[in-house]
């Protein structure tokens, strides 16, 4: 459940308050084969109310690390994460579309990919990971993922999708300083349509853990829209972990923009969450 708060760009009052999201996920384990299945239930007031199947794959563990997964699954791009319970504040960094943080695509951003049908074939082992996947999709492509973690409490990624339409490269590292969690990426959108911007941007992040229930977050973003539209976001974000299952987070960005007629107006969240 959240409440958002971020006026429009013509000055109108936009306050919300909803259940954004109702996921069941269903995961199954038969020997070397395992089955993922999650649906989501949404609701965005003033928007669309429905559900969809967000996941359903069937992977097959070959041993030694490798294994084959089909089906429709999400994408390895970006750092941060689709879903609200994988977040570490309420909104994405590159949310700057020149209205308001909900809007953009993928999950509320303009860079990452989010889910897709096809198959991957991966390989891990404790000092790094391979991931390869070939969309099904009639205008699909590739996706390419390399992640080093042969250092403890250390992780790096480079990744890229080549898909009919565009180009998306990201690269991000992370690491844990004890009870600091610190991160940085770099991501960029080339289209193949000459006429459309690219979209380029980066980010910095720490997380720090003040007691085992107490966190907070702070982060830097920026992203460049063609050569001359520009933003900037900075997000603070305090965390308070309830019970196992119950936890909230209160979120203030303040965004600055350049080369551009619309401004972005600051957005003030209040997300709670309950999972089991």
């Amino acid at each position: 459940m959240y409440y958002q708060s971020q006026d429009t760009t013509a000055g109108a009052d936009a306050d919300t308050f909803d259940v954004g999201q109702v996921e069941i996920n269903l995961d199954f384990e038969d020997g070397p084969v395992s089955v993922s299945v999650d649906y989501d239930i949404y609701s965005t007031e003033g928007g669309s109310d429905g559900a969809d199947l967000e996941e359903a794959i069937i992977t097959y563990d070959f041993g030694n690390g490798f294994s084959m997964t089909a089906g429709k699954m999400l994408s390895y791009l970006g750092y941060e994460a689709y879903d609200p319970t994988n977040m570490y504040q309420y909104s994405y960094a590159y949310d700057m579309n020149g209205t308001t943080a909900s809007g953009g695509a993928a999950g509320g951003q303009n860079i990452y990919d989010a889910y897709d049908d096809g198959i991957s074939l991966d390989f891990s082992n404790d000092m790094f990971s391979l991931g390869f996947f070939a969309s099904a999709e009639t205008d699909g492509g590739f996706e390419y993922a390399l992640a080093f973690t042969g250092v403890e409490n250390l992780t790096v990624k480079a990744i890229m999708a080549d898909w009919d339409a565009y180009e998306t490269t990201t690269f991000w590292g992370s690491y844990q300083f004890g009870k600091l969690l610190a991160a940085v990426e770099i991501a960029e959108k080339d289209l193949t349509d000459a006429t459309a911007d690219d979209i380029e941007g980066w980010l910095v992040m720490g997380n720090y853990g003040f007691t085992d229930a107490l966190a907070l977050t702070l982060r830097y973003s920026e992203q460049d829209v063609g050569d001359s539209a520009s933003y900037e976001k900075i997000t603070i974000s305090p965390s308070y972990v309830f019970t196992d299952n119950f936890s909230g987070l209160v979120e203030y960005s303040s965004y600055d923009s350049s080369g551009t007629a619309v401004d972005v107006n600051d957005l003030f969240a209040v997300e709670l969450i309950y999972t089991f």
